[in-house]
């Protein structure tokens, strides 16, 4: 008994604070509700989603359906003074005064069944727009104009580039600030 004696101010310490962390609602030891979300802001947030998605999907749903697409690559150095680079039935101009220095540049088309094309170094951008011109000679063609379009990853369209469509060569060309990939949709 003497013993628990010795003890018995950390124990009456340590059961206060069990009494006082069990206390009401009121003491700031109990979890604070969940804000209540502003509706506004819900449907504001909802409907851009709503009209990104739709444009997204929208425009990568009109990729050109062609045969299976080979790779084509082809690499060069070009810098102020401009240049060309083939790659299979595609082609990209870079004009002069587009680069400040020599820049190899590299562009590939991308097996599949649409037109599509990558160009690095990735985010080189222009002084003056260059050109690329892509060929869907293998492609089912619409009734419309198609475009060249711009993008980011496998699955998003982020920009209809000016084009402009050379229906019975079946081919179509386009101004591109800077690089990455392209592809021909309708």
């Amino acid at each position: 008994m003497r013993s628990l004696a010795r003890f018995r101010p950390q124990l009456v310490l340590v059961a206060l604070g069990l009494v006082l962390g069990c206390s009401d609602a009121g003491t700031p030891m109990s979890p604070k509700p969940a804000p209540t979300p502003d509706p506004s802001l819900i449907g504001a947030v909802q409907g851009l989603l709503g009209v990104t998605t739709k444009i997204v999907t929208t425009l990568v749903d009109n990729l050109l359906v062609c045969t299976l697409q080979p790779v084509e690559q082809n690499s060069a150095v070009i810098g102020p003074n401009g240049g060309n680079i083939s790659f299979g039935q595609n082609s990209l101009v870079i004009p002069r005064g587009a680069l400040r220095a020599n820049t190899l540049i590299t562009a590939k088309s991308v097996l599949g069944y649409h037109v599509r094309a990558e160009f690095s170094p990735t985010g080189l951008q222009f002084a003056v727009p260059a050109t690329v011109t892509l060929s869907y000679a293998q492609c089912t063609v619409p009734k419309g104009a198609v475009q060249v379009v711009y993008m980011p990853t496998d699955t998003t369209i982020t920009e209809a580039e000016p084009s402009v469509d050379y229906r019975t060569q079946r081919w179509v060309s386009a101004s591109i600030k800077h690089f990455s990939s392209y592809a021909v949709a309708y």
